[in-house]
């Protein structure tokens, strides 16, 4: 009986706790960064979003921008924020504070000394001109950095949900 299925042996639609993504696939999804949805609010109350590259290292997600972004002011007045991802039928959502680091804070160098070399690429690739020139390129003087320390909300595998709902599509049709 999976976990969605009632004594009775009828499958519960509205239980989609089994459609979790186990710790391995969230270790993937999470590994190598790639692009999410980061989600702030503005000073009226209203969530707002913007797909950006991160980074996630030791439980926290990193992203950048021009320091001249909305986002910026809006996250120095208020560091809640929630970050999503969605990759190959894969999505999770965290919600966290976030810290905008800058030049002149007195960890940036050494942020920006891991950050950029790997979000260009350059650090894993360090012969390709093009990644270098990119590294090179982020390093601007009005540039941040943004940490997020987040805990998952709830990670979501759509093919688990694909097979549930067949399955219960199933049962619907064996009960008629």
């Amino acid at each position: 009986m999976s976990d969605a299925q009632t004594d009775a042996g009828e499958v519960d639609y509205e239980d989609l706790t089994a459609m979790r993504l186990n710790d391995d696939a969230l270790n993937e999804l999470l590994a190598g960064g790639g692009e999410c949805v980061f989600n702030w609010t503005t000073r009226d109350g209203y969530p707002v979003g913007v797909v950006v590259a991160f980074l996630y290292r030791d439980g926290k997600f990193w992203t950048t921008c021009a320091e001249r972004r909305k986002r910026v002011p809006a996250l120095r007045a208020r560091p809640q924020s929630a970050i999503v991802i969605n990759r190959d039928g894969k999505t999770a959502s965290f919600k966290g504070d976030s810290i905008v680091h800058a030049p002149g804070d007195d960890d940036f160098d050494e942020i920006k000394s891991w950050f950029y070399p790997t979000l260009s690429g350059s650090a894993a690739n360090p012969e390709d001109e093009y990644r270098q020139s990119f590294a090179k390129f982020l390093d601007s003087e009005h540039r941040v950095i943004i940490e997020t320390e987040a805990q998952l909300v709830v990670a979501f595998d759509v093919a688990k949900f694909q097979a549930f709902t067949n399955e219960a599509i199933q049962a619907g049709l064996g009960a008629s």
